[in-house]
């Protein structure tokens, strides 16, 4: 990454275009098996789910990382908590703060909509997430991930 500008933007119902972008980039660095498809009506219904959050850094107009995450509302207390659901950079502009500044765009936001907590999950294969998530201030905790295929029942 050279010295140009990083932009941070919340997108909106009508930013199709760029959350198309970052799935691209989620593809690639997730490394999918099927790195082209991007589901668009799953995208324009995102984009209009008021609890849904998307952030995309920008470089010459062009996504080089982006976060998204899912307000969920409480029914234990006040309020709601955030999960991150996903976050990349791609991988030239990867340790160049791009990552953590995505992660307090969101912490931003967070306050401003009065969410108190924030979390995410991480595979304990993945320790560049777990250090990254670490190094910026997260608290780990001891919690067990389980999934289940509907399609089995």
């Amino acid at each position: 990454m050279n010295k140009s500008v990083v932009e941070y933007t919340k997108l909106k119902i009508r930013d199709n275009s760029k959350f198309y972008e970052l799935v691209l980039l989620f593809n690639v660095e997730f490394e999918s098996s099927n790195p082209n498809y991007v589901n668009l009506d799953n995208i324009e219904k995102l984009l209009k789910n008021p609890n849904f959050v998307c952030f995309v850094a920008t470089i010459d107009g062009k996504v080089v990382g982006g976060l998204t995450g899912f307000e969920l509302e409480m029914y234990d207390r006040e309020g709601s908590s955030m999960y991150i659901y996903d976050l990349a950079v791609i991988n030239k502009c990867q340790r160049k703060g791009i990552g953590s500044r995505l992660v307090y765009e969101m912490i931003e936001y967070c306050k401003s909509k009065s969410i108190k907590e924030l979390f995410v999950q991480a595979d304990s294969v993945d320790q560049h997430a777990i250090k990254f998530y670490k190094k910026i201030g997260g608290e780990q905790t001891k919690t067990f991930h389980f999934s289940f295929d509907t399609s089995n029942y």
